[in-house]
């Protein structure tokens, strides 16, 4: 399982996210929402498969501020909360990625995950940035075979280089 991030809405007023204009508390979102949720998936699947591995990288809406630290992210509590709760189960590993992004290997593929809310859009399109700033990170992590990315919230898969495809997840 990867999840590139953005599943805490927050309370970040430069995101547009204010306490009073969201359902729901940055605090509530975490523990009544998305664990939950996301433990009945895992455990669920967990039913099924003899091992899994969980890659999660946190996205930028969970931000608390500008100028808080980059580990104050409510993407990041939820993933340690899953974490914590995943690892009394030897079948089950859970990395949390605090960087921008990293290699991930499933099965010999080499996949490069990341957010992306680092990457300008020109003209309100993101896609050539994306496809420059892939091929950069490509060279600097030494190869990969796929690229999964989020931060623009829409599906888009492309073809960047001969040598390797760029998944969007929504």
């Amino acid at each position: 399982i990867i999840n590139t991030g953005d599943n805490v809405q927050g309370e970040n007023p430069y995101q547009g996210s204010v306490i009073g204009n969201t359902e729901m508390g940055a605090m509530d979102q975490v523990t009544k929402l998305a664990l939950p949720t996301w433990l009945d998936l895992i455990f669920s699947l967990r039913q099924n498969f003899e091992e899994i591995q969980i890659d999660l990288f946190k996205g930028n809406h969970g931000a608390y501020s500008r100028l808080a630290p980059e580990t104050s992210n409510w993407d990041l509590m939820l993933y340690n909360s899953i974490k914590s709760i995943t690892d009394r189960d030897k079948s089950i590993k859970t990395n949390v990625h605090e960087n921008f992004g990293d290699i991930v290997n499933i099965n010999g593929f080499r996949f490069f995950c990341f957010h992306g809310d680092d990457i300008p859009c020109q003209q309100g399109v993101p896609f050539f940035a994306i496809s420059k700033k892939l091929k950069s990170w490509y060279i600097q992590y030494d190869g990969f075979n796929y690229a999964l990315g989020g931060h623009f919230h829409k599906r888009h898969t492309d073809e960047v280089a001969s040598k390797f495809e760029y998944f969007m997840v929504s």
